[in-house]
């Protein structure tokens, strides 16, 4: 999605084609690790659950958060996949051929925050 000018009102904004959004999201970083000015936050220990239920998303192995400052935050997610290839956000993994059947699919981040240590 992208704005028709930088400052441009949420009215005009313009829908470029894309993915279709499976859902929103939201992202729960743990804490940065250590007590440096430089301390970092580590990927592990991420919690990702779906921002309208609150449940847990547990079948994620990948996140990677796309954030163009005229726009949408959104997250392409490496998750299981079911039989027809729709993203299975909890239970059982699939296998296949290859081993378990994933997929990445695009979600719109609702929230992020980051947990007090």
């Amino acid at each position: 999605m992208t704005a028709t000018a930088p400052h441009a009102a949420a009215d005009d904004w313009v829908m470029e084609p894309g993915p279709p959004y499976r859902g929103l999201v939201s992202i729960e970083w743990p804490a940065p690790a250590g007590s440096s000015p430089y301390a970092c936050m580590l990927g592990r220990g991420v919690k990702l659950s779906d921002a309208v239920t609150g449940k847990l998303i547990t079948t994620c192995s990948d996140i990677t958060v796309y954030a163009d400052a005229g726009a949408l935050v959104t997250a392409d997610l490496i998750l299981f996949a079911d039989e027809d290839g729709e993203p299975l956000l909890d239970g059982k993994p699939v296998l296949d051929g290859e081993g378990f059947r994933t997929g990445t699919f695009p979600f719109v981040v609702a929230e992020m925050r980051v947990r007090h240590a």
